[in-house]
């Protein structure tokens, strides 16, 4: 059996790939660039196809004899385009079974990334081929870019929270499951809703990130209006879709369970404990990054 696994160098990809080699299954990976995807992959055995989502040829030519692939396209404009190419230049190929990367608010939201994710769905599920979407929530390591450090050195998560909760997922386990219902040859035809095993509020966060490395690290509650005006500045294109997502978090319309990764993969989530504890060098180093901001 073998696996055309897309994304490699992002932050699902290589979890992907690394547990399909785990479970005997062999990889291919469609890289843009050689010499990235040996880094991204580096100890794994994989095969690298040199290959690009604008060329649907050269992913036909990755995906021949191959039985399933994984499928993640980087968001932007032309997202929708590119990734509906690529999974029918696959079919086409004859992959069998496509696990794709969505979102869990696909269906839900307007945002651009959740209509996006809704009509390359819609997409897939028309063509000739099993089908398996894995709707992530909000990734841990997206904690990893709230970091704010003082001019005294006090380290900080701030987004503006409040005391609300959310699902977030450890992109190990989107990796465990994705490989795993493609190891299985038995395709969803449906979603699965990706989460931890709780909801986690953010003083939650920080305590599990300082405990991991044992430096103090506050949560402190930034002003909703005042955040959402420096994302204009720094994100402008998505400002308003990010700050969505945190204010219905502070509301306490972002709780989000399921039991789906433990009825894929046979193990829980990891809590927000085990994801600080196995990523101490990169909260360190986003810390040090964000001194120097």
């Amino acid at each position: 059996m073998t696996v055309l696994v897309t994304g490699v160098t992002g932050k699902t990809g290589r979890r992907v790939a690394e547990s399909l080699v785990n479970r005997g299954v062999g990889v291919r990976v469609l890289v843009r660039d050689i010499e990235r995807g040996k880094m991204a992959t580096l100890g794994m055995g994989v095969e690298l196809a040199l290959g690009d989502f604008d060329d649907p040829e050269t992913v036909a030519a990755a995906a021949s004899g191959c039985d399933g692939m994984y499928l993640v396209v980087s968001d932007g404009e032309d997202q929708v385009q590119r990734e509906v190419s690529a999974a029918n230049a696959a079919v086409d190929a004859g992959v069998h079974h496509i696990v794709k990367l969505s979102s869990s608010d696909a269906e839900l939201r307007r945002s651009y990334w959740s209509v996006a994710h809704n009509d390359i769905e819609l997409a897939i599920s028309k063509m000739d081929v099993g089908y398996s979407f894995v709707r992530p929530n909000y990734f841990m390591e997206g904690f990893l870019a709230l970091f704010k450090v003082d001019h005294n050195g006090e380290i900080a998560l701030e987004v503006p929270c409040g005391d609300g909760v959310i699902g977030a997922i450890d992109t190990f386990d989107i990796g465990e499951s994705a490989a795993a219902l493609l190891a299985s040859k038995e395709p969803l035809n449906g979603a699965a809703l990706l989460t931890g095993t709780e909801n986690i509020s953010m003083n939650r966060v920080a305590t599990a990130f300082s405990e991991a490395i044992g430096r103090p690290i506050s949560y402190l509650d930034a002003d909703p209006e005042s955040y959402r005006a420096q994302l204009e500045i720094e994100h402008s294109a998505s400002a308003g879709d990010i700050a969505d997502i945190y204010e219905e978090v502070r509301s306490g319309t972002a709780e989000m369970i399921s039991d789906d990764v433990e009825q894929i993969t046979g193990n829980p989530a990891r809590s927000i404990e085990q994801f600080a504890e196995a990523n101490k060098q990169e909260i360190e180093s986003a810390i040090e990054a964000a001194s120097h901001v």
